[in-house]
């Protein structure tokens, strides 16, 4: 019997193809931090099986607070974590390994809630404001809304107050003041009879309000991983961009939201707002960190190519990726 030996060539190709194959079946753990439309991107990957399509077992998994969400990519529970730059970039400036690789949203999506009694900004001295946590773009928003209306965070009681459901239970209970709330809890929050204060999404500051974020080390260690992530990732912003009734159903399963006007009105705001190509706004990411370099010196004299990888999208675009979507 005679064995023919295998060349290096074909022995490099079999395992590259070996370890592909063992890559594409691990089960890999991706976060979303809400039910707010600007966090759908992973939902609408997760349920229209886009994962699948782009050979990636993924399982999605909601953890609130951009803080939280890189403790957990850090803490080995997640492998793809996503949220506003604020956690990343406080993240980096103490020395983690940590990427921001792409975004699928770069605007504030937020409106300044209120009770109907509070018609002015002055008016919400003293009163109690609550937010989903410190550090988060909750509490960027409303440091840079007090900050336009000439007042500062002493002038109110900051309380974290949990997820939007959770705020607008608060302030529609009376325990609350105010509140910064997204579609659809705006949505609902208006329909109930509370005035909006400020729409921040009007506001002229970009902000990279949900972003992709992982390990450096996953961009080295596991590219073809990662770039299938962002594929699918991309697929799924141009699909709540372009597929109005897919994104609706899936709306209205994750939001738990039966009202169709609600439902309407909640597609209409976001869907124009995505990013498609997703990329993080630099813009954005400097005046982000322009604005805490005044209360954190590791922030002064950092630029955002100091925390962004925008080497995958590049690839893809070069590829003609994001062309062959529609994009």
């Amino acid at each position: 019997m005679i064995v023919k030996r295998m060349t290096i060539p074909a022995l490099t190709l079999l395992l590259s193809v070996f370890l592909r194959t063992i890559d594409a079946a691990e089960k890999l753990i991706a976060d979303y931090g809400g039910h707010a439309g600007f966090q759908s991107a992973m939902w609408v990957a997760k349920d229209l099986k886009i994962f699948e399509k782009h050979g990636l077992d993924v399982e999605v998994i909601m953890i609130t607070g951009s803080a939280r969400s890189v403790a957990a990519l850090f803490g080995g529970s997640t492998q793809f974590a996503t949220g506003s730059a604020t956690g990343p970039l406080a993240a980096a400036v103490r020395g983690t390994d940590i990427k921001i690789i792409a975004a699928s949203y770069n605007k504030f999506p937020y409106a300044f809630v209120v009770k109907p009694d509070i018609r002015t900004p002055n008016d919400l001295r003293g009163k109690k404001i609550n937010i989903l946590n410190f550090g988060g773009s909750n509490d960027l928003a409303l440091q840079l809304a007090l900050k336009e209306w000439g007042m500062k965070p002493s002038d109110v009681q900051t309380i974290i107050g949990g997820d939007s459901p959770t705020r607008l239970g608060a302030l529609m209970a009376g325990r609350m003041d105010a509140t910064i709330l997204s579609p659809p809890h705006l949505t609902m929050a208006v329909k109930a009879g509370y005035r909006i204060l400020a729409d921040m999404g009007a506001m002229s500051a970009n902000f990279a309000q949900s972003t992709l974020n992982v390990k450096g080390s996953a961009l080295r260690d596991h590219r073809d991983r990662v770039k299938r992530f962002v594929r699918a990732y991309a697929e799924a912003i141009q699909r709540i961009k372009t597929d109005r009734e897919s994104t609706m159903k899936i709306f209205a399963k994750r939001m738990r939201v039966e009202d169709l006007e609600t439902l309407k009105s909640t597609y209409d705001y976001f869907a124009p707002r995505f990013s498609f190509p997703p990329r993080v706004n630099l813009e954005g990411v400097r005046e982000t960190l322009k604005f805490y370099a005044e209360q954190n010196a590791d922030f002064k004299n950092r630029n955002p190519e100091d925390f962004v990888d925008h080497s995958i999208v590049d690839e893809l675009e070069k590829e003609g990726f994001f062309k062959k979507l529609g994009g």
